[in-house]
This record gives structure tokens, C-alpha cells and sequence, in this order.
């Protein structure tokens, strides 16, 4: 197992030590074990989740619709979000 030495703000190693001692984590380690594996999880699903989109897109064809056109389209949702 490699050993990983980090720097902290104050704020944050206090916020990690009330996580240690609510009981959830054993320790500091456990910790970063923890929150690593959740970045793992979330970054896969993205690649996943990108490859699916590209995909698809592949698959639907060319359009004959130009950027300019379909970005006005794209402003105009946004607009009507807000």
C-alpha cells in the first residue's frame, strides 16, 4: 500500500475529524478511501454516460441543420427555462 502524506486547510481537517468521530469512518484514512472510491463511481458513470451520447449521436445521422440554428433553438429553451 503506497503511503500519501496531504495538506489541509484548518476548516477541512476539523470537518474530517467531526466525520471520524460521528463514527461513520474509523479514521482520517478510511475517510479519503471513501471519498476516492465515490470519484471513481462518478467519473466512470461520466465516461459511460459520454460514450452513450456520442454513440447515439453516430447513430442518428447528419443533420441538415446548421450551428447557428440549432444553438438559437438551444438559447431560446434556455430562455423560456428561466
Amino acid at each position: 500500500m503506497t503511503k500519501m502524506t496531504i495538506s489541509l486547510p484548518d476548516s477541512l481537517a476539523d470537518y474530517i475529524a467531526v466525520r471520524v468521530t460521528s463514527g461513520k469512518y474509523s479514521d482520517a484514512s478510511a475517510f479519503f478511501r471513501d471519498l476516492v472510491l465515490r470519484d471513481q463511481e462518478n467519473h466512470k458513470f461520466d465516461d459511460d454516460e459520454l460514450r452513450d451520447i456520442l454513440k447515439k449521436a453516430e447513430q442518428s445521422g447528419r443533420s441538415d441543420r446548421r450551428i447557428p440554428d440549432i444553438l438559437a433553438d438551444k438559447k431560446a429553451k434556455l430562455r423560456g427555462r428561466i
